[in-house]
């Protein structure tokens, strides 16, 4: 089965101990490719130098909104300078937190429209992160012009009229093991209108492990359960479902390449 998890972080330290072996738990799971997000600048460079060790692992370059008040968006305007790597094939997370760190909504709305110029500048999708902040992360969007830069809703948690709404901008929804919970109706829904074309999987790892996992740390080698869910919801089958989330990654990030994965 061909799977791609869509946005993880296994340079994290929670998988300092055990990092190849998980990899290769990965690749025996069916896992071809893994994208690792990026939080801040000595993040992105640590997740930048795991993905140039293996073959199947890409990097996006980000500043977590968490990460507002502590970085600029000269900062964000700094990582321009690690685009000509071909390992790097997003900008972001990016977005807004409005869970964690509400506090700091203006600086969080400057740091994501950095984040816009960047991908601009780079012809590079996003990658959104967008907690208890749905109505902002939309407008900010339609006010910078930004929803022809193409892009992916992370770990998406708003409902069926959200997902219908930013599929049709031409953005992706991805979803993480949250969508075996018992308490996913919402999410469900929300995959329930997502055209096939328009959706992707995730783990978010080292965080969301699936269900029979859940409490556990997460790891790629789980998005099985994940794939395994969505198709039941869709109505296809699971192998049928690995290859559309498959190619859909490889549409969204244009500038992964698919050398060496088979």
């Amino acid at each position: 089965m061909n799977l791609i998890d869509s946005h993880n972080h296994l340079h994290f330290d929670n998988f300092r101990k055990d990092r190849s072996d998980v990899m290769d738990r990965a690749r025996q799971a069916g896992v071809k490719a893994m994208l690792l997000v990026g939080i801040d600048p000595d993040d992105t460079l640590r997740a930048l130098e795991t993905a140039e060790a293996r073959e199947g692992l890409f990097t996006s370059m980000g500043i977590h909104p968490q990460m507002a008040g502590v970085f600029s968006p000269e900062d964000v305007r700094a990582l321009a300078a690690l685009a000509e790597n071909g390992k790097i094939v997003a900008v972001g997370e990016t977005g807004f937190d409005l869970y964690r760190t509400p506090e700091t909504e203006d600086q969080q709305k400057e740091l994501f429209r950095a984040h816009i110029e960047l991908a601009r500048s780079c012809s590079l999708p996003l990658i959104i992160h967008d907690r208890d902040a749905h109505r902002q992360t939309v407008d900010m969007l339609e006010e910078e012009g930004a929803w022809s830069l193409g892009g992916v809703f992370h770990c998406f948690s708003g409902d069926a009229a959200m997902a219908s709404h930013i599929v049709a901008k031409g953005f992706f929804l991805s979803v993480p093991g949250v969508l075996t919970y018992k308490n996913a109706a919402v999410l469900r829904e929300a995959v329930c209108v997502c055209p096939l074309e328009s959706l992707l999987i995730e783990t978010d790892a080292p965080y969301l492990a699936p269900v029979p996992y859940r409490g556990k740390r997460n790891e790629p080698s789980y998005l099985i359960e994940t794939i395994r869910e969505l198709a039941a919801i869709k109505k296809i089958d699971a192998e049928c479902m690995a290859e559309i989330t498959t190619d859909n990654f490889f549409r969204l990030f244009a500038r992964a390449s698919k050398s060496g994965l088979e």
